[in-house]
């Protein structure tokens, strides 16, 4: 019986110690809803530019599934790109394109035509563009967005 008695007292000693807290501080829990404000606050800053980017992709993927897209010209190209850019509200990208007709900015135009050495008449529309956004006091992010299509080819990306 003392045995017995002994190894119960032990347990009961710790089972009830108010000294001896399980789980998490509130010091913790303001951490960890630090941690989570700030993640939260980058995803509201960056996902506008990834829905524009999607915009993007979507109508150069128009563009290039016209019936005549084989044929067209630089210029055409480029006049569907600007009427895509003006129906779709996509600043960021617009003004690094017609900032790219201004020689005094020397911005590079985001947008490419160039021909593909296999198959006749092939050709590959690019566009490569950086878009920074400010997130926090001097932070800031660089997001970079590179997307090609070929011209006459239904492009299901």
């Amino acid at each position: 019986m003392l045995n017995h008695e002994m190894t119960l007292k032990p347990l009961k000693n710790t089972l009830h110690n108010p000294k001896k807290q399980g789980g998490a501080t509130f010091i913790s829990w303001m951490i960890v809803a630090g941690f989570g404000l700030l993640i939260a606050s980058a995803v509201i800053k960056v996902a506008p530019y990834y829905v524009q980017d999607y915009n993007v992709q979507k109508f150069m993927r128009n563009i290039a599934s016209e019936p005549n897209a084989k044929k067209m010209n630089k210029r055409q190209v480029f006049s569907k790109v600007e009427k895509h850019l003006n129906i779709n509200n996509l600043y960021g990208l617009e003004e690094a394109y017609y900032g790219s007709r201004d020689k005094s900015k020397k911005i590079k135009n985001p947008f490419t035509l160039k021909k593909l050495k296999k198959g006749k008449n092939r050709q590959q529309l690019s566009v490569h563009y950086q878009v920074p956004v400010k997130w926090i006091g001097n932070l800031s992010f660089l997001i970079d967005f590179k997307h090609s299509v070929i011209m006459g080819e239904v492009n299901n990306k």
